[in-house]
């Protein structure tokens, strides 16, 4: 057997978590169900923050190693900044849920628009309880646990042109024993 592993998407004052998420659309609405076109984002604005985490369960002895990067797709040149979190090196770095805003999240401090390779991302830690509790380590055996907050912003510059951004990919690789 494995471990399960289902995407989290929490929105909300009160952090309503939609599990099983399959993409993450920035867009200018706090929510994981309106299409980004119906809620675009205008130029020398922001998209709502994207407060994603990751659940693991099922069967599994030990998760570890975990990192996170934009691996595919191509933002260069199209005045979109892709902002992330920092990489865990210790539990105090975990970041606390905060409503889903358009202003800049100062604790967004890694640009994370240019492509990286996965075995150059930052780390992501694993607890045994949500995503902004204490207790992150870099790896966990407790069943089930979950990634740090591994939230992102879109940053959209005046000088982006209307319409859709391309695809891209945020890849999450973790080791399972």
């Amino acid at each position: 057997m494995a471990a399960t592993f289902q995407w989290y998407e929490s929105n909300g004052a009160g952090e309503t978590p939609t599990a099983d998420r399959a993409d993450c659309n920035w867009k200018n609405i706090d929510d994981s169900t309106t299409a980004p076109t119906a809620s675009p984002i205008d130029g020398g604005n922001n998209g709502f923050e994207k407060w994603m985490y990751g659940k693991f369960s099922g069967t599994f002895n030990l998760i570890s190693a975990g990192l996170i990067a934009h691996t595919a797709g191509d933002l260069t040149g199209l005045s979109l900044t892709l902002k992330g979190e920092k990489a865990m090196t210790a539990d105090a770095d975990r970041l606390a849920y905060a409503t889903p805003s358009t202003a800049a999240n100062a604790n967004l401090t890694f640009d994370a628009t240019a492509i990286t390779a996965i075995a150059s991302g930052r780390a992501v830690w694993f607890g045994a309880t949500g995503p902004a509790a204490a207790g992150k380590a870099a790896s966990m055996a407790t069943n089930p646990c979950y990634t740090n907050y591994l939230t992102h912003q879109l940053q959209v510059g005046a000088g982006a042109t209307a319409g859709s951004t391309p695809t891209i990919t945020i890849t999450l690789r973790y080791t399972e024993n």
